[in-house]
């Protein structure tokens, strides 16, 4: 028979454990975050700017963010568009922020090209699917 594996109150509050990373303080964990909302309402634009904004280490509504290698997978893009939205929000786009318009399916051979990114770049923090397929 399946059980559920718990753990007691008294366990709970006697066991030590580490903080959760952040990639933007007490907002963007490190881990899984999902940005969900009606279509067209900004939500590209908004993970645009964050992909570039976490990669300069810069404040995000008054949270701080870990400067860290950001990617972008910008599935329903091509180059020019995210270029022309670069150039509407920031003067300059660091090095350590990147592109991929090329399509890869979860389940397919994304994952083993998001460890490989990963790999080359060590201090990949923040990885960005827009939009998950």
């Amino acid at each position: 028979m399946k059980r559920f594996k718990t753990i007691s109150g008294e366990e709970l509050i006697n066991k030590e454990l580490a903080e959760i990373p952040f990639v933007v303080k007490n907002l963007i964990p490190i881990g899984l975050t999902l940005l969900s909302g009606s279509a067209k309402v900004g939500k590209s634009w908004l993970a645009l700017w964050l992909a570039v904004q976490i990669a300069k280490g810069e404040v995000i509504w008054r949270y701080e963010s870990i400067k860290c290698t950001t990617l972008y997978l910008a599935y329903e893009d091509n180059e020019i568009r995210i270029q022309n939205r670069l150039f509407d929000i920031c003067d300059d786009a660091p090095k350590n922020v990147h592109f991929c318009t090329e399509v890869s399916k979860l389940g397919g051979d994304l994952e083993s090209i998001i460890d490989s990114f990963i790999l080359e770049h060590k201090d990949t923090k923040l990885i960005i699917i827009d939009t998950l397929r």
